[in-house]
C-alpha cells in the first residue's frame, strides 16, 4: 500500500484537485478506494460529491470594488470580488490550522489535513493566527503551508492574538500563566495608541505583521492576499481589547491605527481587513455597530459565535439573526459578509459533548433564510488535540457519535464549497467603484 501522504499529494495536484483528474485516474481512485476500505476505520468518500457542485468566478466581466486600501494588489481586489460573487450562490468552508494541526495527519507541511482525510478535499478557507507570526511565535511557522494553500487556489485568513503590550515583559512570571498574553485583561488599548506607554510595543507587533505580509509571495513573486481579522471578539471581555477594558472610541481608534499603519506607513497591499465581534451580548445591528470603526476601515463584516452542543435550537436562531445583520449591512455598504468563527463551545468540546446534526442544522438554517445565506464563508476552529477539535475526523469516536457522517453530508451538499470546488479566485478583473 502507498502511504496516505502520497495519496493526499496525488489527489491535490493543481488548483482544483478532483476536477482536473483524467478519467483513468478516477477509475484508479474508485478501484483503490474499495481496496483501502478495509484498511481504515472510516475512509473518505470514493467520489467527490453526490451531486455536481462548484463555483467558477466570472473572470470576463470587470467588477467594481471599493476596498479600504486603494493601492491593494490586483489579486487582493480579485479575492474581494470573488467573495462578493460567491455569496448568493454557495458557502465557503473554512478551518483554522487546516494543514498544520490535526488528529489524523502526520506531515504538517501543508500536504495533509483532517478535512482532506474525512471528505477528500481541503477547506476553501485556511485560517491561521498572529501567534505564528509575531514574537514569541507560540505556534508553528506557516509561510510554506500558506504558499501551498494559495497554490491550490485556497483563501487565507489570519486572526489576531497579540500579546498584551502593557504586560508583555512580564510573560512567564507569577502564578498566572496568562500574564502578558492576549488573555491578560490588564487594560492596554488606550496605552497602545499614539502617545501611550505601550504604543511602541504595539507598533512592533504591526511591524512584524508587515514584514511577514511583504515577504509573503507566490512562486511568481506576487503578493499573496490575506483576510486579516483585527482584534476580534471585542464585544466579549476575555481579551485585553474587550469591551470592559476600553471605551468604544478607544477600540475604534486602535482598529483605525492598525489599518492605517499597515497600509499607509508600511505599504502592505495584500490585506483585506475584517471586523468580527462576538455574538455576545446580542445579535443586533446596534450591538454590531457600537465599536465599528467605519466603512473606510473595514472590508469584511463578520462575527464569531459559539454555543452549546445540546438543546441548541435557540442558539442556532441567534446565529441566523446575526447572519441577517451582517448580510444586510454588507449589502448596504458594498462589503463582504462572513461568519468568521463558529462552533460548539470549547467547554462542551472538552467535556466530550457533540451534536450529530450540528453541521447539517447550521447549513439548513442558512439555506432556508435568503438574507442570512448571503454570508460568503464560515470558519470553524482548529483540531489541536482530542478535547479541542471542531472538524470531525475518521477516528472511531467521530464515526461512532455520528459527527463524521454529519460533516460528510455537509460536504456533499451542492451549496457548500471546499478548495476543489472553486476556480478563478484571483483572476477577476476589477476597478474602484468611483472610477
Amino acid at each position: 500500500l502507498l502511504p496516505s501522504d502520497w495519496w493526499a499529494e496525488w489527489l491535490t495536484r493543481g488548483s482544483a484537485p478532483v476536477k482536473t483528474l483524467g478519467m483513468y485516474r478516477l477509475l484508479l481512485l474508485f478501484t483503490a478506494s474499495g481496496f483501502l476500505a478495509g484498511c481504515q476505520p472510516a475512509p473518505p468518500p470514493s467520489g467527490k460529491h453526490s451531486a455536481p457542485k462548484g463555483f467558477v468566478a466570472d473572470t470576463e466581466s470587470v467588477m467594481r470594488v471599493d476596498l479600504v486600501n486603494d493601492q491593494a494588489s490586483a489579486e487582493t481586489r480579485s479575492l474581494f470580488a470573488f467573495l462578493r460573487q460567491v455569496a448568493p450562490h454557495g458557502l465557503l468552508f473554512g478551518h483554522q490550522h487546516e494543514t498544520t494541526q490535526g488528529l489524523t495527519i502526520r506531515a504538517r507541511d501543508g500536504t495533509e489535513s483532517d478535512t482532506l482525510h474525512s471528505v477528500g478535499d481541503f477547506a476553501a478557507i485556511y485560517g491561521w493566527d498572529t501567534l505564528s507570526i509575531v514574537e514569541p511565535r507560540r505556534e508553528e511557522d506557516i509561510s510554506e503551508p500558506v504558499q501551498l494553500a494559495y497554490s491550490r487556489g485556497g483563501i487565507i485568513t489570519i486572526s489576531t492574538h497579540f500579546d498584551n503590550p502593557v504586560t508583555f515583559d512580564k510573560r512567564g512570571t507569577g502564578d498566572n500563566r496568562m500574564t502578558g498574553t492576549s488573555w491578560d485583561t490588564t487594560p492596554a488599548v488606550a496605552q497602545s495608541l499614539p502617545g501611550g506607554v505601550a504604543h511602541n510595543r504595539y507598533k512592533s507587533f504591526l511591524d512584524q505583521m508587515a514584514d511577514w505580509a511583504l515577504a509573503l509571495k507566490d512562486h511568481q513573486g506576487r503578493p499573496i492576499p490575506v483576510i486579516f481579522r483585527i482584534l476580534h471578539e471585542h464585544t466579549g471581555n476575555w481579551f485585553w481589547w474587550g469591551a470592559k477594558h476600553c471605551t468604544p472610541e478607544e477600540y475604534k481608534q486602535l482598529f483605525r491605527f492598525t489599518v492605517d499603519y499597515l497600509t499607509h506607513v508600511r505599504g502592505v497591499n495584500n490585506f483585506l481587513f475584517a471586523y468580527s465581534p462576538s455574538s455576545y451580548p446580542a445579535s443586533t445591528e446596534e450591538a454590531f455597530l457600537e465599536r465599528y470603526p467605519g466603512d473606510e476601515w473595514v472590508d469584511v463584516l463578520g462575527f464569531d459565535a459559539y454555543g452549546p452542543a445540546e438543546d441548541n435550537a435557540d442558539w442556532f436562531k441567534e446565529v441566523i439573526a446575526y447572519a441577517e445583520v451582517v448580510s444586510r449591512l454588507a449589502r448596504e455598504r458594498n462589503k463582504v459578509a462572513a461568519i468568521c468563527e463558529i462552533g460548539i463551545s470549547a467547554d462542551d468540546i472538552a467535556a466530550g459533548k457533540s451534536d450529530p446534526r450540528w453541521y447539517r442544522t447550521l447549513l439548513e438554517s442558512l439555506k432556508s433564510n435568503q438574507l442570512a445565506g448571503e454570508v460568503s464563508y464560515l470558519l470553524v476552529w482548529r483540531n489541536g488535540k482530542p478535547d479541542h477539535t471542531w472538524v470531525p475526523t475518521t477516528l472511531p469516536r467521530d464515526v461512532e457519535n455520528g459527527t463524521l457522517q454529519d460533516f460528510r453530508e455537509f460536504y456533499a451538499d451542492p451549496y457548500t464549497l471546499f478548495n476543489g470546488d472553486i476556480e478563478g479566485v484571483y483572476q477577476i478583473p476589477s476597478r474602484r467603484m468611483d472610477d
